[in-house]
């Protein structure tokens, strides 16, 4: 997979958890809201931590 490809698809996986997180977060007094933040925010430091991984 080339970087640019590779970059790209961490970026919309990061927007998708972006997106979980806000939908949860609006949504946060009843459960499944606040499981959907847990998602979003699970979705978002994934890529992250991924970057990091391969980086060092």
């Amino acid at each position: 997979m080339s970087m640019t490809t590779e970059n790209t698809v961490i970026l919309i996986v990061c927007i998708i958890g972006f997106c979980l997180l806000g939908f949860g977060f609006n949504n946060r007094n009843q459960g499944w809201g606040v499981a959907m933040m847990w998602i979003g925010v699970v979705t978002m430091l994934g890529p992250i931590a991924y970057r990091l991984l391969t980086l060092f």
